[in-house]
């Protein structure tokens, strides 16, 4: 162990087992100066174990919240796709003030047909899922413009599903009366309207 003298600090390095439990006086060599050395204060050894455990302790309720953040805000961000797999968990959303959205940028309208009989406009289609996974069906607005652009009307119609498999198409057809001799043009658009509730 090493000894520094108080009163010329000098530093001796001596054998600890020299100096007694309730200490020892020495005396410095170099100036003579008497004081009284304690041993060495011993700092037992961490048992490894006992380490990990502490660590442990640290560390698991630290992982299970990472791990539960990380869950709770997957399922915000994601709960359209959520909800599509489990439509009871809207209810949940709007209580949280979180509207659930139809992911429109999955979804394409397509084999739009229009046909006339008479002064109705019988009109069908259907709405594809693109993606790999299931997506709620949004409203879909239909909009009547005359042949010089003016508007004639619109109409929101539901497809037949409210939710779509991946890979998969909903229809959806409405019929409208137009007056007689129009050759209206028609257009159909996805809304974003949160989604009420729905059922496969």
């Amino acid at each position: 162990m090493l000894l520094t003298c108080p009163n010329c600090e000098t530093v001796f390095r001596i054998d600890s087992e020299r100096i007694t439990d309730g200490g020892q006086p020495v005396r410095c060599s170099v100036c003579a100066h008497v004081w009284q050395a304690e041993p060495p204060m011993l700092v037992p050894e961490a048992d490894p174990g006992e380490m990990r455990s502490a660590v442990g302790a640290v560390l698991t309720p630290l992982i299970i919240l990472v791990v539960v953040l990380g869950i709770a805000i997957g399922a915000v961000t994601q709960r359209a796709t959520i909800t599509a797999y489990v439509p009871g968990l809207i209810g949940v959303f709007d209580r949280a003030g979180l509207a659930v959205q139809p992911q429109t940028d999955k979804l394409q309208i397509v084999d739009l047909k229009a046909d006339y009989a008479g002064d109705t406009l019988r009109l069908r289609g259907k709405l594809m899922n693109r993606s790999a996974v299931y997506a709620h069906a949004p409203s879909l607005e239909v909009t009547i413009l005359s042949a010089s652009g003016d508007p004639l009307g619109s109409h929101v119609i539901q497809p037949d599903d409210s939710v779509i498999r991946p890979a998969m198409a909903s229809e959806f057809f409405t019929q409208l009366v137009l007056g007689e001799g129009l050759e209206p043009t028609v257009t159909v658009t996805m809304r974003a309207d949160p989604v009420a509730g729905s059922s496969f």
